[in-house]
């Protein structure tokens, strides 16, 4: 199993690979599980190598596979977590990328951020809540 060690923002964290192969990749960091999608690098005259790949958060992904399969419109949790901050109120227009709300996650905060442009209808969550994987989080239209 690859395990590698990475620094982001000056803290050191040990991320296991069980199966690099696999969409969405499960890593396994500072032993908790996330989920995360692998982007290669763009077109360029070095051969890729894993180095070369770029990690990215579920939550930064318009294409989540809980959103999906989600009513349109639905924003939902792409990793279980804790609600530390909710952005929007309902009525409030929002672009495409835009910051919802954060989700806390191995103690790191994750930006859960909109995947298309519209106003919010409802938000489904309250700081301090916990959410499961495809939690509905809010709904724009």
């Amino acid at each position: 199993m690859p395990v590698y060690h990475v620094k982001v923002e000056g803290k050191d964290y040990t991320v296991e690979v069980p199966n690099p192969h696999e969409r969405p990749v499960r890593a396994i960091v500072d032993g908790e599980t996330i989920e995360v999608a692998v982007e290669t690098a763009e077109a360029s005259t070095e051969t890729p190598t894993p180095a070369s790949a770029k990690l990215v958060a579920m939550s930064e992904l318009s294409s989540a596979p809980a959103a999906a399969s989600a009513a349109p419109g639905a924003v939902t949790a792409p990793l279980p977590g804790t609600v530390i901050a909710i952005d929007v109120q309902v009525g409030a227009q929002v672009e495409r990328g835009q910051q919802l709300c954060v989700l806390e996650a191995m103690k790191m905060n994750n930006p859960i951020r909109a995947t298309a442009g519209g106003k919010v209808t409802e938000v489904f969550v309250r700081i301090g809540e916990q959410v499961q994987h495809g939690d509905p989080l809010c709904m724009i239209e």
